[in-house]
């Protein structure tokens, strides 16, 4: 494995526990792995095969073995994207996606994404290099206490301190990622960690245990008690306007078939959030799509005027709630999640229970009588014939219309990753996604930037599905970059920019709440000179990608859509971006003020017109 000589890149300090080739006996040297190998060997045993990341000083060493251990690294074009791509690799398998950065600037850079992983609990594991041991804290060249900065956006934060800590800390890290409630974990590696050789005080080099035997980092969760098992039958066979309220955790247990059998059971509706989209058969008779401030009206209105709410996997973020103490306000609530930090927190439930989702759905369908809900159910697809997400027809292309057309012409098959923004919310309303794992959202922190590099993760990761970016032109400008990623590696994502021209989320809130003082808000050049009639779009992001050697073309009539989307879509592996120019000032709708509650629900401008202003904007 290694040669006669050491590649030390500074002085070189021998421990007890590690120290350089030569410190070994001579007859150990030629097949000693390093901490650098002994890292890449440590990540194949957890089933790596792909990581995403960029080299700098401080990580060379790990970049120089992950090919003798069959890791392929994609290089993305800034730390960010390549978190992200972890990000979308781990949300559309299920699987730990893995990302590398070096010290200092690049460490930092992968911040963003470990807090959106955090929020959204998406298994990652972010490898860090950084300076060597004894300049640690000593205000070094590109040197950053990386483990303090995170410590709380992550499940742990690890500094390696000796060359034989890196199995078990590799080991226990995946364990904790994936584990329980997932989330994001960082390692952060010193070069001189990286390349020294386990020993002992004799020299004798210590080969490494690979995988390492590590006790579990987590307590194990199982499922209901008896006592919240019967008191959860009891309530549900009383109900008489039940709903059922599912979020992520029901994709990150993978529970998205036993979902529906216990609704099936039950009679009961569903509505999912953001994150659980997908998880529930969107053209199924009990389906009411998504909740939440941009969610469906009868969704809004179903989970507020049900008997009893059983809460499968989610976290009552404020988004779906409004204002807490009047959303589901004489409704009873049974609230199921793996993580009993989440329990009773945003919103007082009637009973709370810390349970493995899949173990708990399964007692429950076991357990509950076959129901017949036949009077709710018929109010709710009343309700959902009368308050449908509008298309609106328009001799301009409507992003209603762009991403319904995208829905019907894709069967809902894709997997979508979005940015943040008006886009994201037309998607959640018009994209039907008929599997799990396959709407990507930055939904907790909102991170402009994330659909695109997401995609790639995900594409990465399932290169025989289609995987499509559907993503504003604000969010696409934060991370184009990554378009270079696609064109070097031939990674086949399709970016679909519902383009307003402007900062579209922005812009609504700024005419909602402020007098419609449209400040920093838009997207057009300033400065361009033009005629009253003439299409000035700005960026040009077609041109943008001929630069990346990425495909493209710009679409503005609603009639050439179709054709465009068939040219688009030819090709699975190829990258293509469509620039789709729509009406500039379409609004989100239905939307809940913030803070308010689902009577205060905006269905159209006139409803917008009506809001006081001054009254909205303490929670935007």
């Amino acid at each position: 494995m290694n040669t006669t000589e050491d590649r030390v890149t500074y002085k070189s300090t021998t421990t007890v526990t590690g120290g350089s080739l030569l410190d070994l006996q001579p007859e150990q040297r030629a097949n000693a792995l390093r901490g650098a190998q002994i890292l890449a060997k440590a990540l194949k045993a957890e089933g790596v095969d792909v990581l995403f990341g960029y080299p700098g000083g401080a990580n060379l060493e790990i970049f120089d073995a992950l090919p003798g251990f069959g890791i392929r690294c994609v290089r993305t074009e800034h730390e960010q994207g390549a978190v992200h791509a972890a990000q979308g690799f781990a949300r559309a398998t299920g699987k730990v996606g893995v990302c590398l950065a070096t010290s200092g600037p690049g460490a930092t850079n992968l911040v963003t994404g470990i807090a959106d992983a955090n929020s959204d609990s998406t298994p990652i594991v972010c490898i860090t290099g950084n300076v060597p041991s004894h300049l640690l804290g000593k205000n070094a060249f590109q040197e950053v206490d990386i483990v303090a900065i995170t410590q709380p956006i992550t499940k742990r934060s690890y500094l390696i301190k000796r060359v034989t800590e890196i199995p078990e800390v590799v080991r226990e890290g995946f364990a904790l990622a994936g584990g329980n409630r997932p989330g994001p974990v960082l390692i952060d590696i010193p070069k001189d960690i990286q390349q020294h050789y386990p020993k002992d005080a004799g020299g004798n080099y210590i080969p490494p245990q690979i995988p390492a035997v590590v006790e579990c980092p987590e307590p194990g969760i199982g499922g209901l008690t008896s006592l919240q098992l019967s008191e959860a039958c009891r309530l549900l066979g009383q109900a008489e306007r039940p709903v059922i309220y599912a979020g992520g955790g029901i994709v990150s247990a993978d529970c998205a078939k036993q979902l529906l059998t216990l609704a099936e059971k039950l009679d009961c509706p569903v509505t999912t959030t953001v994150m659980g989209h997908g998880a529930f058969p969107p053209d199924h008779s009990l389906a009411l799509h998504c909740l939440s401030m941009h969610g469906s009206k009868y969704a809004n209105v179903a989970i507020n005027e049900a008997d009893v709410v059983l809460a499968i996997g989610v976290r009552f973020d404020d988004r779906v709630t409004g204002k807490p103490e009047t959303f589901i306000e004489h409704g009873q609530i049974i609230h199921i999640d793996i993580d009993r930090n989440e329990l009773n927190k945003n919103k007082p439930v009637t009973l709370a229970a810390c349970a493995d989702l899949a173990i708990a759905l399964s007692q429950l369908t076991d357990c509950i009588e076959t129901s017949d809900h036949m009077p709710w159910v018929s109010y709710l697809n009343t309700l959902k014939a009368e308050y449908p997400f509008e298309v609106p027809e328009t001799a301009a292309i409507s992003p209603q219309f762009a991403i319904s057309l995208l829905s019907d012409v894709t069967n809902g098959d894709a997997i979508i990753s979005l940015g943040v923004g008006q886009h994201q919310m037309w998607a959640m309303q018009h994209y039907r996604s008929r599997r799990s794992h396959s709407f990507l959202s930055s939904s907790g922190f909102g991170t402009m930037g994330y659909g695109l590099p997401a995609a790639i993760g995900a594409k990465v990761a399932e290169p025989e599905r289609q995987v499509i970016d559907v993503d504003g032109d604000g969010s696409l400008n934060m991370t184009i970059q990554e378009l270079a990623t696609c064109g070097r590696y031939g990674i086949g994502v399709k970016i679909v920019v519902i383009n307003n021209q402007w900062l579209g989320m922005v812009r609504q809130w700024q005419d909602m709440i402020y007098d419609g003082h449209r400040a920093g808000s838009g997207m057009a050049d300033p400065m361009a000179v033009k005629s009253a009639d003439e299409l000035d779009i700005y960026p040009d992001f077609p041109t943008i990608a001929a630069g990346y050697r990425v495909k493209a073309e710009r679409v503005t009539d609603p009639q050439e859509l179709p054709a465009a989307y068939e040219r688009m879509l030819a090709d699975p592996s190829e990258p293509y971006l469509l620039d789709v120019i729509v009406e500039a000032e379409e609004n989100v709708y239905p939307m809940i003020p913030a803070g308010g509650s689902y009577k205060d629900i905006i269905m159209d401008s006139e409803g917008m017109e009506s809001v006081l202003k001054g009254t909205q904007g303490a929670n935007v």
